[in-house]
């Protein structure tokens, strides 16, 4: 059976000017959170010029004295202490400000700031993630957007540590060369100035291919992260098809297409690099003939070429070390690119400026005239659906798969929405209130029940955070999860695994009901929440699904008949309208479609 490879899926790369957006949207996201904290970003653009100046700039000036002074032979030589002690102090003091002050300062201050923004951007993406669409989600793989999470923290580190450790000294230092040499040998200063803004400008425009070949790379990491993730996730699935070598061969396309990005990116560098190797070869070379024909042609003194070559040293540097800072931007706008992109996606689903302050107590629900388009198909789904359910109204919702009933709980809850009409909850409009309001009124136990890695009291718990254990283990016994987490080695402290792994589904699903009941909410959606049980345990909980149903308006979906047979009213689903409703009583003897799915029934599940 031949499948499609993801690794060569349609996928376009992104256009070159969408890269220098990107690019110019990451810079803007740094500078915003880093310039929160400016009591240590001030200080630290204040700390860090006065720290090169006083390092690279007066400690060599000092030299050039003590050396102009030798020379001239300005000195008593029977008490060359006396004659040097100004200059000895002051370089001493220098260095120690410097050297052990300055730069131990520097470093606190950045890391700081580091340690705050990287906080702040890791919950500026979770927060974004968490709200976005559950359409969002179900097209991504996690485990990219894991790494993609983890890319832009690293990026920032990158970005800010090249900016302040080699960019800002470049800066300094060619600006303190130039103030301090021009009056001295201008020719040499203006020559150094030229040659290291030739250098900069065509770093630039080499260093444009890079980026866009960095991320094109990072895309590729991020897509090689995301499948090993979903293939390990679903192992068991891997291994019980036999289909290991499959797996691993569609995994080596992938990582295949990783190196050729990788080397795309390193070819784009070397070219990169060329050029930085010729042009600061060229000033070094130039920097010392200007250096000779300028002691011969102004008579420089000693000191004056003492400070040229020093000088040229640190710019030279600096320079060559700039190729390190594009290095660095590239790698990290490669890196923050699929995050800063992802954070550009305004939510589908908002909420409104001005939220209603909705108190739900009741539980009554209505859809009046829901028009409901799924996807990008064309057909509606829905088309003016009307349904009222009272306060404390039992619903069971029936139909084969394809017929809507998901799509209605989806609505309901506001996991998408609707393109006309309105759906009330308490008769408030679900837009006009906050999606943490609409849910908080709400129990939700999905088909696939989602557990935490996390201990089983605290999925029980999530609920509603502060329940006590004694509670938890109530709740527990009502949804017939009790015996076997008594049977458990550590109890309720036993971690569940990833989703739940560790647990058989019908396991899972009581600990999701549980989850449900412990929340206490006016509403209860169950998407087939005892299709996992078995026929026994079916017949346990369903006493405590009743119980939990008292006075609260319930929606029901199943394909087992015999879950919803008691239910106030049946409705009967297909293709988005509603065939029949009624009581299980009314619809076996209205012998319509309801009626011959229960005859058609075996063992209690519907027929598809």
């Amino acid at each position: 059976m031949k499948q499609n490879n993801p690794a060569k899926a349609a996928k376009k790369p992104a256009a070159e000017d969408t890269s220098e957006d990107i690019t110019k949207l990451t810079i803007r996201l740094f500078w915003l959170h880093a310039i929160r904290y400016k009591r240590f970003l001030v200080p630290l653009l204040i700390m860090l010029p006065v720290t090169i100046l006083i390092m690279n700039f007066l400690e060599p000036y000092i030299l050039s004295l003590v050396f102009a002074k030798i020379s001239q032979r300005g000195y008593d030589t029977s008490n060359v202490w006396g004659s040097f002690k100004p200059y000895i102090i002051a370089y001493a003091a220098a260095t120690i400000l410097s050297g052990i002050i300055g730069w131990r300062v520097n470093i606190w201050l950045i890391w700081n700031l580091e340690l705050r923004v990287v906080r702040d951007l890791s919950q500026k993406v979770f927060d974004h993630l968490v709200n976005l669409s559950a359409g969002f989600h179900g097209n991504r793989f996690a485990g990219s957007l894991v790494s993609q999470a983890t890319k832009l923290t690293g990026a920032y580190i990158r970005f800010i540590d090249a900016s302040i450790f080699n960019l800002l000294p470049l800066l300094v230092s060619m600006l303190a060369t130039v103030i301090i040499l021009a009056p001295r040998v201008p020719l040499y200063a203006v020559s150094l100035l030229g040659f290291s803004l030739i250098y900069i400008i065509g770093t630039f425009f080499f260093s444009k291919k890079v980026r866009y070949a960095n991320t094109m790379e990072s895309e590729a990491q991020s897509h090689q992260t995301g499948y090993l993730a979903d293939s390990i996730s679903n192992l068991m699935v891997v291994k019980s098809f036999a289909a290991g070598n499959y797996e691993m061969e569609r995994y080596g396309d992938i990582a295949g297409e990783t190196k050729l990005a990788g080397a795309r990116s390193m070819k784009a560098t070397m070219v990169r690099e060329t050029y930085s190797s010729i042009v600061t070869s060229s000033i070094g070379i130039s920097a010392l003939v200007i250096a000779v024909v300028g002691a011969g042609t102004f008579r420089s003194d000693i000191a004056t070429l003492f400070l040229i070559v020093n000088y040229t040293a640190s710019v030279g540097q600096r320079l060559w070390e700039f190729q390190n800072v594009l290095r660095q931007y590239n790698r990290a706008f490669g890196d923050a690119s699929d995050m800063v992109k992802i954070l550009q996606i305004t939510p589908e689903i908002q909420d409104p400026v001005q939220p209603e302050d909705a108190h739900i107590v009741r539980g009554s629900i209505s859809f009046e005239d829901v028009t409901f388009t799924y996807g990008e198909n064309k057909r509606p789904l829905f088309k003016d659906l009307t349904i009222n359910v009272k306060a404390g109204e039992k619903i069971g919702l029936v139909g084969h798969s394809g017929s809507g009933k998901t799509s209605l709980t989806r609505l309901l809850l506001r996991f998408s929405d609707i393109d006309s009409g309105a759906i009330k909850v308490d008769g408030h409009d679900i837009r006009n209130i906050t999606q943490d309001n609409l849910h908080a009124h709400i129990a939700y136990v999905p088909q696939e029940p989602l557990l935490f890695h996390r201990s089983l009291s605290e999925n029980i718990a999530y609920g509603r955070p502060g329940t006590t254990q004694r509670e938890i283990e109530s709740i527990a016994k009502l949804a017939n999860a009790h015996e076997f987490i008594a049977q458990l080695p550590q109890g309720y402290d036993t971690l569940v695994g990833e989703r739940g792994v560790k647990l058989s589904g019908g396991q899972r699903q009581r600990v999701a009901i549980a989850r449900a009941m412990i929340k206490n909410a006016p509403i209860l959606v169950l998407d087939e929440a005892t299709s996992a049980l078995d026929s026994e345990s079916e017949i346990l909980i369903q006493d405590a699904l009743w119980r939990l149903m008292e006075g609260r308006t319930a929606i029901v979906i199943a394909h087992r008949l015999s879950t919803i047979q008691h239910m106030d009213r049946i409705i009967v689903m297909n293709k988005g309208r509603i065939t029949e409703q009624g009581s299980h009583k009314e619809l076996i003897r209205a012998g319509g479609t309801y009626a011959k799915l229960w005859s058609h029934q075996s063992g209690g599940f519907m027929e598809d």
